[in-house]
């Protein structure tokens, strides 16, 4: 017979209370994970490439490099790379229904098709197409993502996948008849996603263009970003149709805007829209066509300028001088853009198109800096605390296999953009992601 023992029923609540607070704090720290690859690439300020190094983390990154303590690794591999995880700073998800509605060639051709068409290719996205879209950056290992929203329609679908999000309630419209109704529905809009906020979820600001926003309505929305410490994105300076309606009040922009808006001449010039974002951080989009001012004045504020080199070539508006931007000390980022103007959500393989239209650059040298902009430069232009492997960054961590050995370490770079489409592992704060 069992006879109770109250010592031992003492003991026993004392185990389980312990374990308790046991498994809280592992719960909020996250579980500690080691791994171990042959080349883990930093993307610190030394652009430091480890070799058969290890990283130690939870949510955060605890230690890299050698020999970190006796605890076993676990090993990714032959030839894996551990890296930071990569970050797409713009998209446009409402459009990715899109695959041959739109037109290509030609961007005010493109803007058309896009008028005709936008409130279609809203209603076909919904639940399914939002998760395809997401699928598709973070088997390219993508943690994060800027998401330009115009609708609001993506919110209640972005706030239930695994990546980090910085949601970008964007502001449109030129007709001073209209602005009061305007702003009213982006206070709402901004309202309602503030309801989401959380560590993945982050609230940020969009004003479409410098040609489509009245100014009234830009210093209303600036002031907000200013006040609540917002992230701000813009398109800018991304035609050739832009550059004339801007500077002159001419070309197809002219007609486009007179049949569309009833609008005859431009509400603001490039620089003085530029300098409204004084005291900001906020990202300049595109950029192709912005001229040798306008480039300083983005670097007297501290802004950052996001390439879409894919989504410039298939609407023909040129390319964007990376070598002018480096000489201005602004930092670039790369991005796809929304499946509006690209076929593909895939980071790897945006920053490979780079790579191979920016014929002026050194392709080793320039594989650096394109792992950069999607990495540490785009974590800095959303305000993210990851893009590096450092102690303290979040643990948004990818690894992947190469095809072969890398004899010359420099060129290390250069063959991850090559050969790299798809990841074996994502961390996000730590916890690894289902691919």
């Amino acid at each position: 017979m069992y006879y109770f023992n109250f010592h031992n029923f003492s003991f026993f609540i004392v185990i389980i209370v312990n374990f308790g607070i046991l498994f809280a704090f592992f719960l909020e720290k996250g579980i500690i994970l080691k791994l171990k690859a042959d080349y883990i690439v930093t993307m610190n300020e030394k652009n430091e490439i480890l070799l058969n190094a290890e990283v130690i983390f939870d949510k955060k990154i605890l230690k890299v490099g050698y020999n970190l303590d006796d605890s076993p690794a676990v090993y990714l591999g032959k030839n894996s790379v551990l890296m930071p995880a990569l970050i797409n700073n713009h998209t446009h998800l409402e459009f990715s229904a899109n695959t041959t509605t739109l037109n290509y060639g030609d961007f005010i051709s493109w803007l058309n098709s896009v008028l005709e068409n936008r409130e279609d290719l809203f209603l076909e996205c919904s639940g399914k197409c939002f998760k395809n879209a997401v699928d598709e950056m973070k088997k390219s290992g993508i943690c994060a993502f800027g998401e330009i929203s115009s609708s609001g329609n993506d919110l209640k679908y972005l706030t239930k996948q695994p990546l980090k999000v910085i949601y970008f309630n964007e502001i449109i419209g030129s007709n001073p008849a209209v602005v009061d109704m305007l702003y009213q529905d982006f206070l709402a809009r901004i309202e309602e996603s503030k309801k989401y906020e959380n560590e993945k979820f982050k609230v940020a600001i969009s004003i479409h263009s410098p040609y489509s926003v009245h100014p009234i309505l830009m210093d209303k929305v600036i002031e907000i970003a200013k006040k609540e410490n917002y992230i701000i994105q813009t398109h800018f300076m991304e035609s050739k149709a832009e550059r004339k309606w801007l500077d002159e009040g001419k070309g197809e922009f002219k007609l486009f805007f007179e049949q569309n808006f009833k609008l005859s001449k431009p509400l603001i010039k490039p620089v003085e829209f530029i300098r409204k974002f004084k005291d900001t951080k906020t990202t300049f989009v595109h950029c192709v066509h912005a001229n040798e001012k306008e480039l300083e004045e983005i670097s007297k504020i501290n802004g950052y300028i996001s390439h879409c080199p894919v989504s410039n070539r298939l609407l023909n508006t040129g390319l964007l001088n990376l070598e002018k931007v480096k000489n201005k000390y602004i930092d670039y980022t790369v991005a796809t853009d929304g499946k509006s103007s690209n076929y593909s959500l895939n980071l790897f393989k945006e920053i490979r198109a780079a790579l191979l239209m920016q014929t002026e650059l050194h392709p080793k040298y320039l594989a650096k800096d394109l792992l950069k902009s999607v990495t540490i430069n785009a974590a800095k232009s959303l305000g993210l605390n990851n893009g590096s492997i450092e102690t303290g960054k979040d643990a948004d961590l990818i690894s992947f296999k190469l095809p072969d050995k890398i004899k010359d370490i420099e060129n290390l770079p250069l063959q991850i953009i090559l050969h790299t489409n798809e990841v074996n592992y994502l961390y996000i704060n730590g916890e690894e992601i289902n691919l």
